[in-house]
């Protein structure tokens, strides 16, 4: 299935979308919050699941789904550990928060050299101290685009700081992705483009596997239902920004449809 949070309130206002990204239910009979749904997974998901279900037979009442109107899935996340480098493992960010999918990103200075990090993110369940990556795998409820945008401090070789973070407007439960979610692994092609310039592909497939990440992530310390690891895909080229451009960030499933939605952001001026 697939969940997107409207903006509303703190937490947002969970709704199911429908496959092709054009219709939406409310969940509130089911669970208000993604994050409340995320609390008692095995008991919310099934209904929300039977919700999916109607929206695609049109036997539930429907409106018209809009990316733009979306906050990011968890706005105010438990925890965010993001993968910094290959071959380590993921460390907290800086904060839980994220921005929406269409809220523009606003940095202080464009001189520092602004690079985008687009990647894959995925959202667990309580996940216990010491969890294998088999068991930790099981425990990914949803997966999800993200994007961090990061500015070098300190000059050309200073280090790199993050200004932003924002996640795809829908979640989806593994099954949904089908089979191109292989062992915590996404096979499909992340593609971004930078205002009108030709697309650049990332291939997801050659990426540490999720469960794996969790694993690390976990350690010796349990991570609560509504944890957010993510890991960046590398481009064939990363490109500076500057204030006014725009970075659109989405994934195509072999029919050319998009799984997550877009994240579509403008970098301005802070203030």
């Amino acid at each position: 299935m697939k969940l997107a949070s409207l903006q509303h309130g703190r937490d947002g206002r969970l709704v199911v979308v429908s496959r092709d990204l054009t219709r939406a239910t409310d969940a509130f009979p089911v669970v208000p919050t993604l994050q409340a749904a995320l609390d008692d997974w095995e008991r919310h998901a099934p209904r929300l699941a039977d919700l999916a279900e109607g929206l695609e037979h049109g036997s539930v009442p429907s409106f018209r789904f809009h990316e733009h109107d979306c906050a990011a899935p968890l706005p105010r996340a438990f925890g965010r550990l993001v993968l910094a480098r290959s071959g380590e493992a993921p460390v907290p960010a800086r904060s839980a928060g994220s921005l929406g999918p269409r809220q523009p990103v606003r940095a202080v200075d464009e001189s520092t050299g602004l690079v985008a990090e687009a990647g894959l993110a995925v959202i667990a369940g309580d996940v216990p101290a010491m969890a294998g990556p088999a068991q930790a795998t099981g425990l990914i409820r949803l997966v999800m685009l993200g994007c961090r945008v990061m500015e070098t401090v300190g000059g050309g070789g200073g280090a790199a700081q993050e200004v932003a973070c924002s996640f795809s407007p829908v979640v989806v439960t593994q099954d949904e992705i089908g089979s191109a979610w292989r062992d915590g692994r996404l096979d499909v092609p992340l593609l971004c483009r930078i205002n009108q310039q030709p697309l650049q592909r990332g291939e997801a497939a050659g990426a540490v596997a999720a469960g794996s990440l969790l694993a690390q992530a976990a350690g010796r310390q349990a991570l609560q239902a509504g944890t957010i690891v993510a890991w960046a895909i590398p481009m064939p080229q990363e490109q500076p920004l500057r204030f006014g451009d725009t970075v659109r960030i989405e994934m195509k499933d072999a029919a050319g449809h998009s799984i997550f939605g877009a994240i579509e952001q403008e970098i301005l001026p802070a203030g």
